[in-house]
């Protein structure tokens, strides 16, 4: 069989399956089985495929046809440039969460254009919010000095894994929330964070690739979504600095709820940014005192 040959029939299982872009997912695991590039892709398309490789290709085929995210199959999801390593255990990095890095990028170069900072990205799962923070910032000629936490032992892992992938010097420390940071002598300039905020009733309408796969510690707010915001915009005060910014990722529907955790903890200049849909994402605020 032909390499063109072995992507249309697993395009046609996946099709079959009901996957979303099965031309895109067909092929993505094609140039990873068989190491191709798109030009190398086309060069190769009418040579007979390797017999060992289309026996894998197909299996990672029928695992996409069950549902099973592609990124975890091939260990590898694109962000902000950059290419992360994922595996079950952390969330998938999202397009609509570059809006936030875009956003904190921007207050950063505003605030402290040539002065390194104290970053924390808390809930970091895979670490590409704080190590594109970092990463970019140092094409910039700034070093900041970075901190990644999360209570989950595998997304500190592969944390771990991503910034030594990305040649990235930067800290990674366990905490439940703040809990590790507290009365720590050194504050944080700017604390960045994907915290979970599905409600608990919305879980089971989500993609099964989301609901039966990617990790439920990071995707569950619990009952009405809030409970990590008030942790992290209630606590916030306590390790940053006096001016410093907090920015968080939310629901399309949770705009007005965070907001008043904002006013009602200390913070001002409270923007909202909206993601490409046109739906509200991301929330900053400044602290005016801290703790």
């Amino acid at each position: 069989m032909k390499i063109y040959e072995l992507q249309r029939e697993g395009t046609g299982i996946l099709k079959a399956a009901g996957i979303d872009n099965p031309e895109y997912d067909s092929k993505a695991l094609l140039k990873h089985v068989f190491g191709l590039s798109e030009t190398g892709l086309i060069l190769e398309k009418v040579k007979e495929a390797d017999e060992e490789l289309s026996g894998r290709y197909l299996e990672y085929i029928r695992k996409r046809s069950e549902h099973y995210p592609l990124q975890y199959i091939t260990h590898s999801a694109g962000f902000m440039d950059y290419d992360f390593y994922v595996a079950e255990g952390v969330l998938i990095p999202r397009q609509d969460t570059e809006i936030l890095v875009e956003n904190a990028l921007k207050q950063l170069e505003k605030d402290h254009k040539d002065s390194s900072v104290r970053l924390l990205d808390i809930c970091t799962g895979s670490g590409c919010i704080g190590l594109s923070c970092y990463l970019s910032r140092k094409t910039m000629g700034v070093t900041d000095d970075v901190t990644l936490g999360d209570i989950s032992e595998d997304a500190l892992r592969i944390a771990g894994e991503n910034a030594r992938k990305l040649s990235a010097d930067v800290s990674i420390v366990r905490s439940d929330i703040f809990e590790a940071f507290k009365g720590q002598k050194d504050r944080f300039d700017m604390i960045v964070s994907n915290p979970p905020y599905i409600r608990t009733d919305v879980i089971p309408t989500l993609m099964p690739e989301v609901r039966e796969h990617e990790p439920y510690i990071a995707l569950c707010g619990e009952d009405d979504g809030l409970t990590f915001y008030r942790r992290i915009i209630s606590e916030a005060p306590l390790i940053m600095k006096t001016g410093g910014w907090l920015f968080v990722e939310i629901g399309y529907d949770q705009y007005e709820d965070t907001r008043k955790l904002f006013v009602d903890n200390g913070f001002d200049n409270i923007s909202l940014f909206k993601d490409y849909a046109g739906l509200d994402r991301v929330v900053c605020g400044q602290l005016t005192k801290a703790l």
